[in-house]
């Protein structure tokens, strides 16, 4: 009995050790978890800062770049309407039209924190669903806007950069020689522009039907993309709200 007594009791406390031992290991990895879960966040909070940074910027550069479309388009809408050119003034007026229609932009966006985030493997270190959702939507708009992009111009070389360097003289206002000199573009006294030959050129050039196609495709085009950066900006919006209701929770 008394034997019996001693091994009860002895694995009684045996058994209370390996709980204690259990208990503390639970509790350890309790902490070590709660710590790796606090460097989580703090990294989690700092990514997403950063994207509400890029966020920033790019409100700038959405707006900017719609201006600029819209404006190209509306270029590209009075050549259509251009009558036909009798003067020196005439000449100089569709030549800085044709300017702002021929200026090629490319839109970069500033999404460097998402890059970052998908490279270094660590986008999952953005645990709200919702964020990580609207970031996959704007990386989709940023393709399909430079998609757009690569389309249009080459719309452009082939409507109207092509056509319009193999019917006529281009840049007949500007000195060429004072712009290289000094890297700004200068432009000639209407006096020194050779009507007599540029005139008939560039009316010829005006009602060519490929390059008429061209001014088109660019209205269309150009209106098209801004479009597209309209609803990027309300995506921006979307997120950069998204984002701020997930930093006021800390």
């Amino acid at each position: 009995m008394i034997k019996e007594n001693k091994v009860s009791r002895y694995l009684l406390y045996a058994l209370g050790e390996i709980i204690l031992v259990v208990i503390g290991i639970l509790i350890a990895l309790t902490i070590n978890n709660s710590n790796e879960d606090r460097k989580s966040r703090k990294q989690e909070i700092k990514y997403l800062k950063n994207v509400q940074t890029d966020i920033t910027i790019e409100f700038k550069n959405n707006d900017s770049i719609m201006k600029y479309r819209a404006a190209t388009a509306q270029a590209a809408a009075r050549m259509l309407d251009f009558k036909t050119l009798e003067t020196a003034g005439d000449i100089i007026s569709l030549e800085m039209t044709i300017n702002q229609v021929f200026q090629r932009l490319i839109f970069i966006p500033t999404n460097n924190t998402y890059k970052e985030l998908v490279s270094s493997g660590n986008l999952n270190y953005i645990t709200n669903d919702s964020i990580k959702n609207q970031l996959l939507e704007l990386d989709k708009m940023y393709v399909y806007i430079n998609n757009g992009e690569h389309h249009m111009y080459r719309e452009y070389e082939e409507y109207l950069y092509n056509v319009s360097i193999k019917n006529g003289k281009m840049l007949n206002a500007l000195d060429f020689q004072k712009t290289a000199a000094t890297g700004v573009a200068t432009p000639i006294h209407p006096s020194q522009i050779h009507t007599a030959t540029v005139i008939p050129e560039l009316n010829q050039l005006l009602k060519k039907n490929e390059f008429r196609n061209g001014l088109k495709l660019s209205v269309m085009n150009n209106t098209g993309i801004a479009a597209a950066h309209k609803e990027m900006i309300q995506l921006l919006h979307k997120l950069n709200q998204l984002i701020q209701d997930d930093l006021n929770k800390d």
